[in-house]
């Protein structure tokens, strides 16, 4: 990035104006009329004023990381600014469980939004059809996206936000609670984990912490156990098409995924009641980071917080072992980065926006996030936590949370397991959720 510079014209040109005459006055004489009409002249001649560099344009960026989840943010907006003295990025964040959506929603109605901000991929198409981002698909980073990443942030053949990193959900197992209590390794299959929260239950252990306040916790089970097999088939794009049609009941898709955190709840590994109080991103982790749980669903930038409360924490982030084999875990583009389309100053957004994609920035922050690079020349982070997610990733064994396929104005199948599982949590039926989901599909479609 070029700096932009302040030059002052108007002393350079009064000090050598001065030193030419200094120079001729003493190659020739001069009268003493001449010499102090010269310097009566030179006295009242007035003096240039300097030229002002021009004001600084204000960004203002909004966000939802914040605390330990800002990571790399602050150097980088830090490092923008030294660059790039005629722009000035203020950020300000508020968590999702601050009420992130509501607020963000709030100020772009207004239309006194923010000039960038980040969003939701659960929410972005609304914000898009909206009309409230620019597209961005022209940006310099997208022809460093890996193919993959590239589905998942176009929306209707467009890109209205770019994505920061490739975010991971999967299962948080703490080794030394679990080697406590004679368990060697995390567990690989369903089986497996059944069998090690049953020994965590008698040992006077936490199996399980996951909040049902936000849905996240026991969504990230539940959108695991019923979609791997949608992902996994060869007929995925038609049960995907029929779902968004009504044809395929999202709600029987999702049976599976309720009777398992039902079954959880049943058998005494996971509290419901406890789960619908508790909010993933906060409450979860500091539960977990106590030291006295095995397990924990949540995503690979929960790493920041667990190691803020508990530096030494032996843990790893791995699959969701909620099948017989080959257990996925669940991705996403991660953060959204978007230009508001009402913006007065799209010139200095696009450029601020062109530097947080760099592969430089993008290495910072994905190192910050403990996630990984959604470029192919970028550089993931090394962790021996999130070596086990690694393994899931390469080996393609995934379920993207958030996927652009889906018609969200029908089905949206990140939001609605949030919402229908924390129902479960709450002691709602099988059968009943079921069929609730069904019907606000039918009734989506009627509103079309």
């Amino acid at each position: 990035m070029k700096k932009s510079l302040s030059v002052l014209l108007a002393a350079g040109m009064v000090v050598s104006s001065l030193a030419g005459c200094g120079s001729k006055a003493d190659s020739a004489p001069a009268s003493t009329a001449a010499t102090t009409a010269a310097q009566t002249e030179a006295k009242t001649e007035a003096p240039k004023a300097e030229e002002k560099p021009a004001e600084a344009v204000e960004l203002k960026v909004f966000g939802f990381k914040t605390g330990a989840e800002e990571g790399a943010i602050p150097e980088l907006i830090e490092k923008f600014n030294s660059e790039n003295p005629d722009i000035k990025v203020v950020y300000e964040g508020i968590s999702n469980a601050g009420g992130y959506q509501d607020v963000l929603t709030a100020r772009l109605a207004s239309g006194q939004g923010d000039d960038v901000f980040f969003a939701n991929p659960n929410y972005l198409a609304q914000l898009q059809e909206a009309g409230y981002t620019e597209d961005l698909s022209d940006m310099p980073v997208v022809g460093n996206y890996s193919p993959l990443v590239k589905d998942l942030l176009t929306i209707h053949d467009t890109i209205p936000g770019l994505g920061m990193e490739v975010a991971v959900f999967g299962l948080f197992s703490n080794m030394d609670v679990l080697k406590e209590v004679g368990i060697e390794k995390a567990p690989e299959t369903y089986d497996e984990f059944l069998a090690d929260c049953e020994i965590l239950k008698n040992a006077g252990k936490t199996p399980i912490v996951a909040g049902a306040k936000d849905g996240t916790g026991v969504a990230v089970l539940s959108l695991a156990k019923s979609f791997d097999p949608v992902y996994q088939a060869a007929d995925k794009a038609d049960q995907i098409a029929k779902m968004n049609t009504g044809e395929l009941g999202l709600g029987d898709v999702m049976k599976p995924g309720f009777e398992l955190v039902q079954d959880l709840i049943a058998k005494g590994y996971l509290d419901g009641s406890k789960a619908l109080v508790y909010a993933a991103g906060q409450d979860d982790i500091a539960e977990f980071a106590k030291g006295e749980v095995g397990f924990m669903p949540g995503g690979s930038w929960f790493i920041a917080g667990i190691q803020a409360a508990n530096p030494d924490m032996n843990m790893v982030l791995g699959a969701i072992p909620v099948m017989d084999k080959d257990c996925p875990i669940l991705i996403n583009a991660g953060v959204r980065v978007c230009i508001n389309s009402a913006s007065e100053k799209k010139e200095a957004a696009r450029k601020f926006v062109e530097f947080f994609t760099s592969t430089d920035s993008m290495n910072a922050y994905v190192a910050s996030q403990n996630s990984f690079n959604p470029c192919t020349n970028g550089k993931s982070m090394e962790s021996d936590v999130i070596a086990p997610a690694a393994e899931r990733l390469a080996a393609d064994s995934i379920v993207p949370w958030v996927d652009s396929v889906f018609d969200t104005t029908v089905v949206s199948p990140w939001a609605d397991a949030r919402t229908y599982t924390a129902n479960i949590a709450g002691g709602a039926t099988v059968e009943d959720t079921v069929e609730e989901l069904n019907t606000q599909v039918q009734n989506n479609l009627k509103l079309k």
